[in-house]
């Protein structure tokens, strides 16, 4: 057999190879590899929510909760999960907190720490009235359920936390310190 055959064989068995690994392989995209990651650390299977680019943060939720996870820049790494938000403890503290539930990550993850809760669909906006009157970002996760947070790049959040609920018509419907 000629040297010319023989690499195109080569070439050929390798192209299939290539083929058989990109096609069979499940296609995993980083958030969801991160999610996949996370889930394997707390034993919960969880999807990717969202993504917020700027902060390396992916937000994978579970049939219990949503968990913020920091990533490397890459997105391929789990640096530190943060606490989950838990659905359960969501509706079980409506009674108490009213509307909204929230808590705070204090010790610094990689330079930041992290306020995060839930809301319902009368909360309309949200400020943190111990961060200068901050609005956090807000995801819609289904009906009648949103999913807030706030970053503190410098790693310090103002204590004591000071949340104000806000409805559509501009009227403050629930107060909060902790």
């Amino acid at each position: 057999m000629n040297k010319s055959k023989l690499l195109l064989i080569i070439i050929s068995l390798a192209f299939i190879v290539f083929i058989f690994f990109s096609v069979l392989r499940p296609a995993i995209n980083g958030e969801e590899g991160i999610c996949v990651q996370a889930s394997k650390q707390f034993d919960a299977p969880s999807k990717a929510r969202f993504v917020d680019a700027s902060s390396n943060l992916v937000f994978c939720e579970s049939e219990s909760g949503v968990m913020p996870v920091l990533t490397n820049k890459e997105f391929t790494k789990v640096k530190n999960p943060f606490r989950e938000l838990d659905f359960q403890e969501f509706k079980e503290e409506k009674v108490e907190r009213g509307l909204i539930s929230w808590q705070v990550e204090e010790d610094p993850k990689e330079k930041f720490s992290m306020i995060s809760g839930f809301a319902n669909d009368e909360v309309k906006s949200i400020k943190l009235n111990s961060e200068a009157g901050i609005q956090p970002n807000r995801i819609f996760l289904r009906e009648d359920l949103w999913l807030w947070y706030f970053i503190a790049d410098k790693g310090k959040i103002n204590m004591p936390v000071e949340v104000m609920a806000i409805d559509e018509n501009g009227n403050i419907i629930s107060e909060d310190n902790e």
